[in-house]
């Protein structure tokens, strides 16, 4: 009698096991496909030993005349030359694809080859990484794990992407795992990278892409590429494939994971079997060389089952980028070069989690001083946070900022901390646009006072006021004239984690006297993001204001 289980979708089948038993049955299932592909290539050899085999047939003496060996292969041979003279079709387009008389294109779907990616479609960056996932998977190397790493538009996501797609062609078992840290984040990128890259290849029509689950699926063979936050650590353990292995994880922009420690409970989750799959991390290496991923890097260069691999923007075409993308990075090379090696190159150019590496403490002599031709001022409001004024001079030429002078008060009134700054009342004070009472009193007591411009456009317009002191050349600071600055920007430092490694996000507590420097030099900051590109002025948004 009939089981019913058997007419169960193997969906069902599957929610209806422990985890137990799935795990074991995952595990069956990998050594089971393990053995049959190492059967299928012994019945490989072992056919190609039969075929040139020596044999007494009709045709011995035919064959022989022709100068041929008599072998099975040659009698099969003549045999479909003599089907192919009686009218059989089949048997003559077998001759002429072998014989290479019948064009690539004329091939059936059936008949066609491996799906591999088009040479046109990597640069020379990834022929070393592509050629190991293909060793990788072939069994020639023992390689398990491959680290991506490179700077802005080096290609990495795009490579990977077409790795993907053909790892799902070319195994009809094989299923792939995309991660990033927070799933909201997938589907703006590695989502729709690899749709992308399904339509340049014109393949669309084989896939059906979902956004719940969100996840695409080969049509011809149910095979998957799956995306997952590791945000949510319960459901990627619950998940469970209905056939299959998992050949191919890609973490994307790992170093925004918790720590190397939550990439390896994935790789625990998803790569179970013992075939061969590979774990791949990309990531555009940080600055700070005390973050996770660099340090994981250094680690990676020691151990026999990874490649750590390196991918540049220059090595890729201009068509691919567009001009303005190569233009813009050659304004950074020149103007910024601290923040093109990191951004543009990929390298590790800083020392640990402090912000401004770039900082000059030293005297400034009132001579040297009175050479400057003209100043900046900036005034951050407050009461319980301090109040905070700054004077400064930016050399264009030389990108070299200069501070000279420093107001510094906390819980003081706006009336007593304008009459400090009173020999000030003639130049132009850009303050904190957030505080347009205190902006109209300074007013009314005869300043020139103004509110800072806060359009950024991208909506991370305070970071690029952070950048933009990280990226210049030198910050010069007296520390007689300037001790409260120059203690916060030779002192001031990212969170660091509990990993030991360091947010990217900016202080937004005891950096008074730096935000009083950013709004003093409000035009240069903005007129720095036009030149680089990084600027729209049909974008209008609000740079985030502090709490005072």
């Amino acid at each position: 009698m009939a089981n019913s289980n058997n007419l169960m979708p193997i969906e069902l089948l599957n929610a209806r096991r422990t985890r137990e038993e799935r795990s074991e049955n995952a595990k069956k299932a990998g050594k089971a496909s393990g053995e049959a592909r190492n059967q299928k290539a012994n019945f490989k050899k072992a056919l190609n030993l039969l075929l040139t085999a020596q044999v007494e047939t009709e045709w011995t003496e035919q064959l022989q005349a022709l100068g041929l060996d008599s072998t099975y292969e040659s009698v099969i041979n003549a045999s479909m030359i003599l089907q192919a003279a009686q009218g059989n079709v089949k048997a003559y387009e077998a001759i002429a694809k072998y014989a290479g008389q019948l064009n690539p294109e004329e091939e059936t779907e059936e008949t066609a080859h491996a799906w591999s990616i088009p040479i046109t479609d990597i640069t020379s960056d990834f022929v070393a990484p592509y050629r190991s996932v293909h060793a990788a998977f072939s069994g020639e190397e023992n390689i398990r794990e491959i680290v991506s790493k490179g700077g802005r538009g080096s290609i990495k996501s795009n490579f990977w992407a077409a790795v993907a797609e053909e790892t799902i062609y070319q195994d009809p078992e094989a299923h792939v795992v995309y991660t990033r840290r927070y799933k909201v984040d997938l589907r703006g990128s590695v989502y729709n990278q690899f749709m992308k890259t399904v339509i340049r290849h014109g393949h669309l029509d084989d896939w059906e892409f979902t956004t719940s689950p969100m996840m695409a699926r080969y049509k011809k063979t149910g095979q998957c590429v799956i995306f997952v936050g590791a945000d949510k650590p319960i459901s990627l353990k619950s998940y469970n494939l209905s056939f299959g292995y998992v050949k191919l994880l890609i973490h994307e922009e790992c170093d925004e994971m918790a720590g190397i420690e939550q990439m390896d409970n994935i790789e625990d989750t998803f790569l179970r079997s013992d075939t061969p799959a590979l774990d791949i991390k990309v990531f555009n290496p940080p600055k700070s060389k005390n973050n996770f991923m660099n340090q994981y890097v250094e680690e990676c260069r020691k151990k026999a089952e990874t490649r750590v691999f390196h991918s540049y923007y220059f090595n890729v075409p201009v068509k691919w980028l567009g001009k303005r993308f190569f233009e813009r990075a050659e304004w950074f090379k020149i103007h910024k070069p601290r923040y093109y090696a990191n951004n543009y190159m990929g390298e590790v150019t800083g020392t640990g989690g402090g912000i401004f590496e770039n900082v000059e403490e030293r005297v400034i002599p009132d001579e040297e001083i009175s050479n400057m031709p003209y100043f900046y001022y900036g005034l951050d409001f407050g009461f319980e946070h301090p109040q905070a004024f700054i004077k400064s001079y930016y050399d264009q030429d030389e990108d070299i900022l200069y501070c000279v002078d420093e107001v510094y008060s906390k819980r003081c009134k706006n009336s007593t901390f304008a009459r400090k700054i009173k020999k000030y009342m003639n130049v132009e004070i850009i303050c904190d646009s957030a505080r347009p009472d205190s902006i109209a009193e300074m007013q009314d007591w005869g300043f020139n006072a103004t509110g800072a411009v806060k359009r950024w456009g991208s909506g991370h317009g305070r970071d690029y006021c952070w950048e933009w002191l990280q990226m210049a050349k030198k910050i010069v600071v007296d520390p007689d004239r300037c001790p409260h600055l120059a203690h916060e920007l030779t002192t001031l430092e990212h969170e660091q984690l509990k990993d030991g490694s360091f947010s990217s996000e900016y202080p937004k507590l005891g950096e008074d006297c730096v935000m009083a420097l950013i709004y003093g030099n409000n035009r240069n900051i903005m007129e720095s993001r036009r030149n680089s590109g990084l600027y729209d002025d049909n974008e209008e948004e609000e740079m985030e204001d502090d709490d005072e």
